[in-house]
This record gives C-alpha cells, sequence and structure tokens, in this order.
C-alpha cells in the first residue's frame, strides 16, 4: 500500500511538473513568435499572454493581439483570442475568437462581428504540419468602410490531410448570406437579385508545394499546384450555378485544365460577372448573343451548360473568349 502512495505521488509531482514546464514553454513561445515577426518586418504586438487550466487544461489568452504583413498590407486586430488545448493532447488545439475583429487592408476596413466563431486544429510534428482543421461561423456580419455590410447565418471550412503529397481535403457549407442593399444593387441595378444567398456548397481537393505548417506564416505561403473541383453548388433566388472540373496551376501561378458550368439564370449570372469585374464589358454584348444561341440549341433558354477553358494563359467559357486567365497565386 505505501510502495502504491508513493507511485501515486511521485506521477502527481511529475504531473504537476509538466504543467508548470508546458506553462512556461507555452508563453515564451507565443511572445518569441511575436518578436521573430517584428524581426521580420512585421507589426506584431501582443500586451499580455496568459496561460492558465491546471491541471488537465492548457488554456492560453493573447490580450490587444494586432497583426500587419508588410507584403500584403493586411492587417488583423483583435481584442483577444482564446487558445484551448487539452494538457495530454497538446496537438489538438482550439481557437476561440472575440465578438468583434478587425481586418484592414489597402481596399479599405472590415469590422467583422459574430455570435460565434472556433475553429479547431489537430497538428502534427516539430513542424506542426495541418492534419485536420474546421472552422465554424454563427451570425456574422461584416462591415466595410467603403459602404456595404454583408451578413451570414452560419458557415462550415473544414480541411484534412489528403491521399497525395501536400493535398488537402476541401469542404464549405455557407448559409443565409445576406449583402447589404448598397451592395446589392452595385451588384444588379435592375434590382432583381433577392435579399439572401440561400447556399453555398464546395467539395474539392487542392495539393500544393509544401505543406501547410508553421512555416506558411513565418517564412511563405505553400502555392496551390493541382485544384480537383468536385462539386460546387451556388443559389441564389432563381439563380443556380454548379461546376466540377480540374486544374492544374504552374509554378507562376498559370491555371491549365476545364471546369464544366451549368447556369440557370444565366443573363444575371453574367451581368454579376460584369458588374464584379471577372467578365470584361467589352466582350458582354458578344457573349450575351454568343450564350443566347447556345442556350436555344440546349432546349432551355435560360439555362446553359459550358466549360470554362484554361488554356496557354487564356480564359474562356465554351467558344467565348473572356481574355487572360487569372494567376492563381497566394501571397
Amino acid at each position: 500500500m505505501r510502495f502504491i502512495i508513493w507511485i501515486m505521488a511521485f506521477a502527481t509531482i511529475g504531473w504537476c511538473g509538466y504543467w508548470v514546464l508546458a506553462q512556461s514553454a507555452i508563453e515564451k513561445g507565443a511572445r518569441g513568435w511575436f518578436e521573430e515577426r517584428r524581426a521580420d518586418g512585421w507589426a506584431a504586438d501582443v500586451a499580455e499572454v496568459e496561460t492558465r487550466g491546471f491541471p488537465y487544461r492548457f488554456d492560453t489568452v493573447l490580450i490587444d493581439v494586432s497583426l500587419a504583413d508588410p507584403e500584403t498590407g493586411v492587417l488583423w486586430s483583435l481584442p483577444t483570442l482564446d487558445v484551448r488545448a487539452l494538457a495530454y493532447r497538446p496537438a489538438h488545439v482550439i481557437a476561440i475568437f472575440p465578438p468583434r475583429q478587425t481586418l484592414a487592408s489597402p481596399f479599405g476596413t472590415l469590422t467583422l462581428e459574430s455570435e460565434d466563431m472556433r475553429a479547431s486544429l489537430r497538428l502534427a510534428g516539430t513542424r506542426l504540419a495541418v492534419q485536420e482543421t474546421t472552422a465554424e461561423i454563427a451570425e456574422l456580419s461584416a462591415r466595410s468602410s467603403q459602404g456595404w455590410e454583408v451578413t451570414l447565418d452560419r458557415a462550415l471550412v473544414a480541411a484534412r490531410a489528403g491521399e497525395g503529397e501536400n493535398s488537402y481535403d476541401l469542404f464549405v457549407d455557407a448559409a443565409g448570406l445576406r449583402p447589404s442593399d448598397a451592395l446589392r444593387l452595385t451588384l444588379s441595378p435592375q434590382g432583381r437579385l433577392p435579399d439572401t444567398f440561400e447556399t453555398l456548397t464546395l467539395d474539392a481537393t487542392a495539393a500544393f508545394d509544401v505543406p501547410w505548417d508553421r512555416f506558411a506564416i513565418e517564412e511563405a505561403r505553400p502555392q496551390p499546384t493541382r485544384i480537383e473541383l468536385r462539386g460546387f453548388e451556388a443559389r441564389w433566388g432563381q439563380l443556380e450555378l454548379s461546376a466540377e472540373g480540374g486544374l492544374e496551376i504552374a509554378p507562376d501561378g498559370t491555371p491549365e485544365g476545364r471546369v464544366g458550368l451549368v447556369a440557370t439564370n444565366w443573363r444575371e449570372i453574367l451581368s454579376l460577372g460584369a458588374a464584379t469585374g471577372l467578365i470584361p464589358q467589352g466582350v458582354m454584348p458578344t457573349a450575351t448573343r454568343t450564350l443566347e444561341a447556345l442556350a436555344s440549341l440546349s432546349g432551355g433558354p435560360n439555362t446553359i451548360d459550358l466549360p470554362l477553358v484554361f488554356a496557354g494563359g487564356t480564359l474562356s467559357l465554351g467558344p467565348i473568349q473572356l481574355g487572360p486567365a487569372p494567376r492563381i497565386r497566394l501571397r
């Protein structure tokens, strides 16, 4: 009996020692990470780092966080960031974001407010390579300094390591996206778009040149080399768009491949593309006439089924050449 008591006492002391050492390492590592970012030219500040949760958890709270990337000019600031992990599973963390945060860029400032925003992240190895991540958002509003606003009922974004090298399976499910009246009228001056973007789903696999790990922020972003789109569906009132296909992406970001599109009420979708700059205004008359002819051949004047073709650095929708293909690069 005395032997068992001694074993329990040593185990308790050992666990307490482990927790205290880990607490110190977490806090020191977090402060050191911000110092390293400043040395790299970032504007990176945190007012306080504190870890609690003894004996079974590591609950780390970062106060007054501010990060600015000099390359992109994006500034992210938030009053608190709560990062939690079980003491016996420290590589599986949950980040809980505050109700209000700010994103600023050369294009303006976004104020984000949410009822709930959290992300689960499972990491592996000393490089902290991402194995699986899930982000959940509820009742989000995004207000721009440019005068527009977007609200969202809910969204789920998930990614996990795929079977191929440096590949990740991606899934997105969002509902209840509502642009403000000002933004809706910008996209459709005729006012024919409904208030709510009802559904948006994405099922895809993306491969990258290097894995997503801690060096993705500290050194350089992984760049996509291949995208396989198994399914994309969007429904906005009477507008429906679905897509599937695949792209191979060159080191300079030039995509090659094709994506099959099925669009219902394609005229409004075409107008959206022009309003957002995705389709040049100069090709709109020709595109409209060509798509009317193609739609009539398919037996449904409001529906088209055409490939979006990326070839030789150009982008075409069926027989309609839209112009240079966009470079797919992460900054």
